[in-house]
């Protein structure tokens, strides 16, 4: 029996990989422009999967039939056809979503997304808060909308996303769980729990630094180092009687040799080869993030670092709504001061192939081409706490920063994981050992669960949920109903400081206390009438 979890991000649901996704629509199968713009096909697979019941309204969900199997499966869920008159009127709606969407997975599990998972994953969007007509009913619906999956999970064997794109609703979702800790948290340890909690401490505080390695858009569908390797040795056709010696070389001098042979006049015409590094990116370029991505963009952190070259995390930040810029590209053509985001993309990027940094060459050239980009990781090494995820320790370049960073540390900054924390899903005492006092590590290896993959996601979510400081939702308009009977007496009291005498207006306090009201979500569009 699988102990499902329910995982919380702010992102896009139609750019995320998952193995199906809730759809909404209603009894006569109308969707809201957004959902039909975005995924082709949809309104024909509605009127072609859907029965007389879901019709007449005895069913609220179906999943669409003859669907590509690479794709994520939709599954129409019908909304209240008249709109929503109570939260409550949801919940059986999403179940139905939940135990269709798990049944159809189940029965035909999906070939070309979450293919890394081993437990199905479910995505939905704050369902109903929309043209569902509950938009006034915005609080309301996230307590029913998670307190119907936690009631559901048990039954699933499956695990379940919710994929939000109002600040509001990331923040109360993320507070309600926070609250709550033995019902949603029950997937992890109590030291991973704690672990987790302790990072966040730092992410608020602004000093938590994404370090993300391949292990990171491997959850999107994206091959790992060696995948890659083994990807590129098939296009170039490597000779079988050189394939035995090729694999006993280090990775850097297996691309140098794939390189060679892409480049060799003998083997194809050069107006029909390209680049070696477009023929990188178009292994690595994939257009669907996964929970790893999403859940590092929700992070309050201002830069990370990243040693991949496919664009999903940048496209993740962007869908949380919290763009980066990338470094080196965007540095030549926009100003990328200091209290921007920023991406800093070491090896190169898909969307500029001959920055892409894979053979051996290519790291021999790297100091004297890209100096300034390796300064800017050992300032943050300095000053900041790097979280590696998805990354081996094993890239040489990374030993050459550190090492120039331990030999420029003050002594009083020294002691064991002085810069940085690694998570790892195998505990290796001798990695552990080669690394002492300069970087702690967190094993995803759980005695209740022979899944460290799927462990270490759940650790991200505990991360991101306990770094999420935003109680945005407390004064945002339509969210009143999610407040319980104190908390709706204190919006009260705090919404009459907007009522104040004019002659404060002149009071240097008063811009303090606007920025406070916008910080819990105030809106100066909003109508609070009869509020206070």
């Amino acid at each position: 029996m699988i102990d499902s979890h329910l995982f919380v991000t702010m992102g896009n649901i139609l750019r995320f990989r998952c193995d199906a996704w809730l759809a909404p629509t209603d009894e006569e199968l109308n969707f809201f422009n957004g959902w039909t713009d975005g995924v082709k096909g949809l309104a024909e697979a509605a009127s072609s999967s859907v029965g007389p019941s879901f019709r007449q309204g005895k069913a609220f969900a179906v999943a669409a039939e003859e669907w590509p199997s690479e794709e994520p499966l939709p599954v129409f869920t019908s909304v209240p056809f008249r709109g929503v008159e109570s939260a409550n009127d949801l919940g059986p709606r999403i179940a139905a979503f939940l135990h269709e969407a798990a049944r159809a997975v189940l029965l035909s599990p999906r070939t070309g997304t979450g293919q890394s998972r081993r437990v199905p994953l479910l995505a939905l969007p704050f369902f109903g808060t929309a043209a569902g007509g509950g938009d006034l009913q915005r609080g309301e619906i996230m307590h029913t909308i998670l307190r119907t999956i936690v009631r559901e999970l048990p039954m699933l064997e499956c695990d379940v996303v919710l994929i939000l794109q109002d600040e509001a609703a990331f923040a109360l979702a993320q507070d309600i769980r926070r609250a709550n800790e033995d019902t949603y948290w029950s997937r992890l340890c109590r030291e991973h729990l704690v672990q987790a909690q302790s990072l966040a401490l730092r992410a608020r505080g602004g000093r938590l630094v994404p370090f993300m390695g391949s292990g990171v858009s491997v959850t999107a569908g994206a091959p790992s180092w060696e995948g890659l390797l083994d990807k590129l040795a098939e296009s170039v056709g490597l000779d079988d009687d050189l394939a035995m010696g090729f694999r006993k070389l280090s990775p850097l001098d297996q691309a140098n040799i794939l390189q060679s042979l892409h480049e060799s006049p003998d083997r194809i015409g050069d107006e029909a080869r390209g680049s070696f590094g477009s023929l990188v990116a178009s292994f690595v370029r994939v257009e669907k993030y996964g929970l790893a991505p999403t859940l590092l963009a929700n992070l309050p952190s201002d830069g990370a670092i990243t040693l991949n070259y496919d664009s999903l995390f940048e496209s993740a930040s962007a869908d949380a709504g919290r763009s980066r810029a990338i470094i080196p590209q965007d540095s030549t053509t926009a100003q990328v001061d200091t209290d921007s985001r920023w991406l800093l993309k070491l090896h190169g990027s898909v969307s500029q192939p001959d920055t892409i940094v894979l053979t051996r060459d290519d790291y021999l050239g790297y100091n004297a081409n890209r100096e300034a980009l390796s300064a800017l990781v050992k300032a943050h090494l300095m000053t900041h706490h790097l979280l590696f995820v998805g990354f081996g320790l094993k890239d040489d370049h990374f030993h050459e920063i550190v090492h120039d960073v331990r030999r420029a540390m003050p002594n009083d900054r020294g002691g064991s994981g002085s810069l940085g924390t690694v998570l790892t899903l195998n505990t290796d005492p001798l990695q552990e050992l080669a690394w002492k006092d300069k970087l702690s590590f967190i094993s995803m290896e759980d005695p209740s669960s022979n899944d460290a993959a799927r462990t270490l996601e759940i650790f991200l979510d505990a991360l991101t949920c306990y770094s999420t400081e935003s109680h945005f939702y407390f004064l945002a308009p339509k969210y009143e109903g999610g407040l319980n009977a104190k908390e709706r007496q204190l919006r009260r009291e705090i919404l009459k400081l907007k009522t104040l005498p004019a002659a404060v207006g002149e009071s240097s306090v008063v811009g303090v206390i606007d920025a406070m009201l916008r910080t819990l979500g105030w809106s100066e569009n909003a109508s609070y009438e009869g509020e206070f």
